[in-house]
């Protein structure tokens, strides 16, 4: 039997152990995403500083050599500007000291160059150097950022990779030890479809992180092929999250339970079929069986197969109480305008107080030979319906199970 204080042990891992997988996720991705921003950033400043050196140069070699065919004070404007924003790129020390030489030539021009004949002559013979020093210097470093890009790419690639393989071998791990360790707990095989529970709730908390590493090589994977950078590894990650999904959605896909097929069904009729199912062995225990139809059918959309079962269920489980004899009532009301009733009452012993709060608990029975498992499915029945499904004790003696399920008719 599966205790509360088994599931307390194996939840409270269970659910520290994805908290953990998945904070480690996060962290994993927020540090690699800064490392790549870092790089991308890098990458983005010195090409731009590379064009701006590129448009100064250009700059400088249309200038012509008469004096009196440009206009000085625009040519002044667009040198200083484009200076000006070269220094703000120039955050190494070899970049300062060629900025710094562009700026000292360029003020001497301004102080006493520019009232001489051949002043402008003289400014575009110093600077041009110094512009191609610049610019080689900065094809250096776009060189050096776009490696830099790559080796972070690549960093991000098999981080990611390596963050997905270890959360699948932790999952390995821990769903080995909790099946472990509920079959040294659990000995009947009815006890598999709990497991199978446990597991698809692991299952379910392994897809969020691979989830959240999924959008993050996607959105890294835009990035890159915007900047018409290699995406080769992040496409192979991406496919392998994928396929790693998959894999998981078809195992939750089969734990869980069916979704009833509804059509409309006669509740009268499904309740004589009960009865009949049940009547040789409440004939052999001398249990007397009662119902009393409403006039007409009392139609609602179900799956008349599940809503049976649930109905058999609770009949069986009634004459289990009654070995020596006693009486099995089913009635069927119409209290409201979208609801039917059915209860299901017997002259046993009745319901143990303290067992009423734990009867849907998967694997609690008080019966020495019970699997404590058709209490549960007929609930989720009920509910998978709408309806609900609740036990008292009677007043008189006996236990009394009520099922509320919704209908599409109304009382005539």
């Amino acid at each position: 039997m599966l205790t509360r204080n088994l599931l307390f042990r194996i939840v409270g891992p269970t659910l520290f152990v994805s908290l953990l997988f998945l904070g480690s996720c996060i962290t994993a991705a927020l540090v690699l995403h800064h490392q790549q921003t870092t790089s991308l950033r890098a990458l983005d400043e010195n090409i731009r500083s590379r064009q701006l050196v590129s448009e100064l140069l250009r700059n400088l070699e249309e200038l012509p050599d008469d004096r009196s065919a440009v206009d000085e004070r625009a040519v002044r404007a667009r040198i200083s500007t484009l200076i000006g924003q070269i220094r703000g790129y120039a955050d190494k020390s070899n970049e300062s000291r060629l900025v710094d030489r562009l700026e000292d030539g360029f003020n001497r021009y301004l102080h006493t160059g520019h009232a001489r004949p051949n002043g402008l002559a003289v400014l575009v013979a110093e600077l041009v150097p110094i512009c191609r020093a610049l610019e080689q210097f900065n094809n250096a470093q776009v060189d050096f950022s776009e490696v830099e890009l790559q080796r972070t790419v690549a960093w991000v690639a098999w981080g990611l990779a390596g963050v997905g393989v270890a959360g699948s071998l932790i999952g390995l791990l821990f769903g080995y030890d909790v099946a472990r360790s509920l079959g040294r707990s659990v000995l009947r095989a009815e006890t598999l479809s709990e497991v199978g529970q446990l597991a698809a709730g692991m299952a379910h908390e392994l897809r969020n992180p691979l989830t959240a590493i999924k959008m993050l090589v996607q959105t890294n994977r835009e990035e890159a092929e915007a900047r018409g950078l290699p995406v080769e590894d992040l496409n192979v990650i991406e496919k392998e999250i994928l396929r790693m999904e998959g894999r998981l959605n078809v195992f939750i896909d089969f734990a869980r339970p069916h979704q009833p097929e509804r059509r409309r069904v006669d509740l009268v009729t499904i309740v004589e079929e009960t009865l009949a199912l049940v009547g040789g062995r409440a004939r052999k225990q001398r249990v007397s069986l009662r119902f009393v139809p409403p006039e007409g059918p009392v139609e609602i959309e179900a799956d008349g197969e599940q809503v049976r079962q649930l109905l058999v269920n609770l009949a069986l489980n009634a004459l289990d109480v009654m070995p020596k004899g006693g009486i099995l009532e089913i009635q069927l009301n119409h209290p409201g305008d979208h609801y039917v009733e059915l209860q299901v009452l017997d002259s046993g012993p009745g319901i143990e107080p303290r067992h009423l709060p734990r009867l849907y608990e998967p694997f609690f029975t008080s019966k020495e030979t019970g699997l404590g498992l058709g209490l549960v499915v007929s609930q989720r029945i009920a509910q998978s319906h709408g309806g609900k499904l609740r036990a008292t004790n009677r007043p008189q003696g006996g236990a009394c199970f009520l099922l509320r399920l919704p209908t599409t008719q109304k009382p005539s």
